[in-house]
């Protein structure tokens, strides 16, 4: 199981981890919701009181990454950029096998497509930001800021993917002081 004592709702893990599994086992595209729901044991009606399409799930496995990223940043108290680099490697390497499958079948795009987004609702949950700032009105907020934003959390990304090959990987530690060395 990929997301036990995480995911509340027994039946939503029941769906997704039913999905990740079959990941392990056949192409993205080739996996149905019929296939889904009988890996799971439960019926068809019961994944669309959840989800509308497979890429809902997806789309939901991924806001339940950003949302544990963000845990481990509030449980390590972490603030400054060595400290959320740290947190951050610990939580993928806590994750490691979900990050290692969703890039062996071309599914990264659920989080590169909206990583923006999802690390802006990471920063809203541990505080960095204000909770109540509109989307809007944060990106007038941050646009002198939006160019040097977006080149940081790109190669952030970029470096998490080569990191994740890696064999023997960096520790989070190792890690959080490259990162800290070349955003400095």
């Amino acid at each position: 199981m990929y997301f036990e004592g995480i995911e509340k709702n027994q039946t939503r893990l029941w769906i997704i981890n039913s999905l990740l599994e079959l990941l392990g086992r056949k192409e993205y595209h080739d996996i149905t919701i019929n296939m889904i729901v009988d890996h799971a044991s439960l019926g068809r009606r019961t994944f669309y009181r959840y989800f509308n399409t497979k890429d809902d799930a997806m789309k939901y496995i991924t806001e339940l990454l950003m949302d544990q990223f963000a845990d481990t940043v509030i449980r390590n108290n972490s603030h400054g950029t060595k400290e959320v680099a740290i947190a951050y490697f610990q939580f993928w390497e806590q994750y490691i096998d979900i990050l290692l499958l969703l890039k062996k079948a071309h599914l990264l795009y659920f989080i590169e497509d909206n990583l923006t987004e999802l690390v802006i609702q990471v920063a809203k949950k541990v505080k960095h930001i204000p909770a109540n700032l509109p989307l809007e009105k944060l990106g007038k907020h941050y646009e002198k800021h939006n160019y040097e934003f977006s080149i940081k959390l790109a190669g952030f990304w970029k470096a998490t993917i080569l990191w994740c090959e890696e064999n023997p990987r960096k520790t989070p530690e190792e890690m959080a002081k490259l990162i800290t060395e070349l955003f400095s």
